[in-house]
């Protein structure tokens, strides 16, 4: 019957998520693991559901679940990174397709794919395993930077120079909070308004959502700074007693500490 094949599917799904679990050990960053165990269960039940009528469907789904925790490993070398960025466009494509399928549309899904974000740019930026002659390379070039900044810094406090404030674009970026609106200048000339939907908790990188048909985007803080400096990018005020009222509100929510879902 149509319920005991879903009780048979549910459970595949979860003995296979299970088994990932164990073999990582605890090791599993927790957005993944969790994700998995309330999400991927489902896909993965869908899968085995439809696996009849389009063969391939479960080993889909497999597949992506292993890619998704390969991603979330250390990669120690250079060319274990670019494989990660080399297969991030297609694992997302394919995660986005799944969950599309099994209608996970709530707010959840885009603090998912932030927080996992996150964790690929803190695995692309952690410092590489070196070398004996490349950590020297690296210490001889560390100690001339740092003996030249110490000239520069003599040379400025003789000349009574003082240190820079930042300009005016760094400033803008500090002061954004989730739920601004904000408008991109496109290469053809038209205009992109966005709602700022998460900021990391370093502020180092930048989630825009667009609305619920178009796909979110990402940029680091640095890129963001250099968007406000060329004027490519535009904070659109809210005006009026209703603007401030809002502007009011959100910043309450920004500074509410209950977390956005649970275990999140």
């Amino acid at each position: 019957t149509r319920i005991e094949k879903q009780t048979v599917a549910a459970r595949s799904a979860r003995r296979a998520v299970e088994q990932r679990l164990r073999l990582g050990g605890g090791a599993l960053v927790a957005v993944v693991s969790q994700f998995l165990e309330r999400r991927w269960v489902d896909v993965l039940t869908f899968a085995h559901l439809i696996d009849e009528e389009r063969p391939g469907a479960v080993d889909n789904a497999t597949r992506a679940m292993d890619d998704l925790i390969w991603t979330v490993k250390p990669k120690a070398t250079q060319e274990q990174r670019k494989a990660l960025i080399a297969k991030l466009p297609p694992l997302l494509t394919t995660l986005n397709k799944w969950l599309d399928a099994i209608k996970w549309q709530d707010a959840d899904r885009l603090q998912f794919f932030a927080e996992l974000a996150e964790c690929h740019l803190q695995i692309v930026r952690a410092p590489l395993e070196l070398s004996p002659e490349r950590q020297l390379e690296l210490a001889v070039e560390a100690a001339q930077q740092d003996a030249l900044r110490r000239i520069a810094q003599e040379q400025a406090a003789a000349a009574g120079e003082e240190a820079v404030d930042k300009d005016e674009a760094a400033a803008r970026v500090d002061d954004l909070e989730r739920g601004m609106r904000l408008e991109f200048a496109e290469p053809d000339g038209s205009v992109r308004k966005v709602k700022l939907a998460w900021v990391s908790p370093r502020r180092t990188l930048f989630i825009f959502s667009s609305g619920p048909r178009q796909e979110a985007f990402s940029l680091p803080a640095e890129k963001l700074v250099e968007a406000f400096r060329s004027g490519s990018v535009t904070l659109v005020a809210m005006e009026g007693v209703v603007g401030r009222v809002l502007t009011e509100a959100m910043r309450e929510a920004v500074n509410d500490p209950a977390p956005l879902h649970a275990n999140a």
